[in-house]
Parts: C-alpha cells; structure tokens; sequence
C-alpha cells in the first residue's frame, strides 16, 4: 500500500528536536509514527480495510487472531489515572489501559496473556465492564519443563476455538501459515533495523520498532522496506557516546531515549517488551503452525514472568551486553511491577560480576522525572 502521511504534526512521538539534529524527515517515518498517536477507537477509521483485535503482552499469539480475519493491535496506555476497579497499588500500565477501556476507547475484542496477577484480574475486570469478547490466553511459567511445548499448544488450540466463536469463522491451517509467514517477515526486517540502532538515534528507533505493534503488519512491512536503505544512509557511528542496553517491561512513550541521548547515550540493544523482544525469533514456516508458535514463545529472549532456570534471564543479557559492546545496562522497573523487581536482583549481581556497571531505574509511568534525570546523569557521568 502507498505510505501517505495525514498528519502534519510530523508525530507527536518524536521530538522537533530530535528530528532536526539529525535532519530526520521521510513520509514513511510520519506514516508509522502517526499510528503511535492513534487512540485504538480510531484505529478503524485509519483501516478501513482492516478488523483490529486488542492484545496487551507480546506473549499473545497475534497468528491465530490475523488467521481469523482481525489485525492485531497492541493496546499501550496514554493515561496514568486509577480507576476504581484497580488499587493504587497497580501498576500504571494496567491502570492507563483499563481507564481508556472503560472511558470507550478500546472498542473492540481483546485477548491478554496471563504475565502478572494484576494482568489476569485486568482481564477478568475488561470482560465485564469493557468489553464481553475477551479471551484469556495463559502460556506455562516454567518454559523449561519437558511438558510445556504440549501445554502450550493445547492453549493455543483453546483459544483458537474461543477465538471461532468470538468472530465467527473457522481457523484452518493455511492461514495461520499465512499469518506466520507474514510475521516472520516483519521479523526479519525489525532484526535489521535493531542490527542499526547503535548508529540511529534511539528515540527513531524505539519509535519504528513500537510501531509495528500498532500497525497492519502488511503496511508496516512495506514501510520498513522502503525505510531500511535510508536509515542505513542516516547511520552514523558516534563513538563519543556511551553504549547502553536497556531491559524492562512496557516502554510507551520515547522520553526516556530521548533523555539517555541527552546525557550522551546511545541505546545499542533493546530488551524492553515493547522494544526487540517483541519480535525475537521466527517461528517456523514448514511445521505443524500451531506448534511452530508454541515453539517460538518457548524459545524467545527469557521474560521476567516467565521461568526457564534461575540463570537464564542473567545469562542471556549478559551476553547480549557484550555482543553489543555495551558499557551499562539498565534495568527499567515500572512501579509496582513485582516480576521485574524480583528479577533485577538476581541479573544486576551477575552482570556485576561480568564487571559492567548496572543502574536500577525505578519509573511511575513511562516517562522519567526529575528525580530519574539527576540518577541516570549521575550513572552515565560515572562510566
């Protein structure tokens, strides 16, 4: 499809600032990043053409929904209200979620996959007073036990079936084919685009990553496609900056890239669910489909709600920090998200060990303050 800008706010998502120091401006760029503004109740108005399907963790299955005729759309909050089905005590993801539900913006069905307690009472809470077409997707915890694959396939297949009912059309195997070879291409082209991120400025990149969450896969295809050849005339080493890798859960909003740059970073790996690990791994294109996903949600980066073996989330970012050659990590914790919390004892003391320097960065929303300002510009003045 042609890439057609209908914005000439040039996309709230990316500062003027950072748009003009590094002379960013491609109509592809605006396109992607306007879908980042849109409220999902006005996703269909931009779509015509397309049915979207609400999910809220990169752990659900977008395959099986797109195989059954919607689009996957991933529901990030825009709000940081309480509303009075949630305490104060949830974090600010699940709140801004519920409050656009419940204030009519997210009309359409959703499915959540169970990461947290506050993410399963969520669901249970968007059935009834959000949305009644909303389908609970619960993958296994411990990944590494020898009967996860066929739990996880078994699940995969019940939600299929509610999924049926729910749209009213029968899912065969072609199209989940289909579906899956459609991914695997948007895929492989976000591996390309994060094989750049060390030499593009980070707020672009979480920017185009994320957008591929909230885009028709098939648009977002073209577009990156077109993007990638200038994105690589745009890539520039800046060996002066300090090399950052940053992991954490739901990253909404590009401040806090845009305040690592600020402070002369540059975020060269990205394990934050909205950034690569979104689309970490392939799912294979020649086997049983229902299984080939089964087998990619195993096998993806480790996730701090999911448990594979005490070393796994610690191994992994230890290598990914010295594949990327980067001098820090940080360790972004939304308030009150305990997976998160457990986890960064245990991968902060390892990566200590392997001798690079760990900063445990506590944010309310997605969004840093200045409290986060004067820690992360003392971290990075101490490298």
């Amino acid at each position: 499809m042609p890439i057609k800008s209908k914005n000439t706010s040039k996309g709230a998502f990316l500062s003027a600032g950072t748009r003009k120091l590094h002379n960013i401006d491609h109509p592809a760029i605006d396109f992607l990043l306007e879908n980042l503004e849109l409220m999902p109740r006005d996703w269909g108005q931009r779509f015509p053409e397309h049915r979207p399907f609400a999910f809220f963790c990169s752990y659900w299955p977008e395959e099986i929904t797109m195989a059954l005729g919607w689009e996957a759309f991933r529901v990030l909050p825009r709000g940081a209200g309480v509303p009075t089905r949630l305490p104060t005590y949830c974090c600010s993801v699940a709140r801004g979620c519920l409050e656009m539900g419940e204030a009519g913006a997210v009309e359409m069905p959703a499915g959540f996959a169970h990461s947290c307690d506050t993410i399963q009472c969520l669901g249970q809470i968007w059935s009834s007073a959000v949305n009644k077409n909303t389908v609970m997707f619960v993958p296994p915890v411990a990944l590494g036990s020898p009967k996860a694959l066929n739990y996880l396939v078994a699940e995969m297949e019940n939600v299929a079936r509610r999924l049926e009912k729910i749209s009213g059309r029968v899912l065969n195997k072609q199209s989940l084919r289909s579906a899956i070879i459609l991914n695997n291409r948007v895929r492989r082209l976000v591996v390309k685009l994060d094989e750049l991120r060390p030499r593009l400025p980070s707020p672009l990149v979480a920017a185009l990553v994320r957008a591929g969450q909230v885009t028709p896969r098939a648009a977002y295809a073209h577009a990156l496609e077109e993007l990638l050849p200038i994105l690589e005339g745009w890539a520039v080493d800046e060996p002066e900056r300090k090399r950052v890798l940053i992991s954490g859960a739901v990253l909404e909003s590009e401040k806090l890239y845009e305040l690592i740059e600020d402070l002369g970073g540059r975020v060269v790996a990205d394990d934050s669910c909205t950034g690569f690990r979104h689309f970490d791994r392939l799912a294979s294109e020649d086997d049983d489909p229902m299984r080939s996903l089964a087998e990619r949600l195993i096998l993806r980066a480790p996730c701090p709600c999911r448990h594979r073996s005490l070393e796994a989330r610690a191994t992994y970012l230890t290598g990914l920090a010295r594949s990327r050659r980067a001098d820090a990590v940080i360790l972004v914790l939304r308030k009150y998200c305990d997976p998160h919390a457990w986890d960064a004892v245990s991968v902060s003391e390892t990566l200590r060990q392997a001798n690079i320097p760990v900063l445990i960065l506590e944010l309310e929303g997605a969004s840093p303050g200045e409290r986060e300002r004067t820690r992360l510009q003392a971290f990075m003045e101490s490298l």
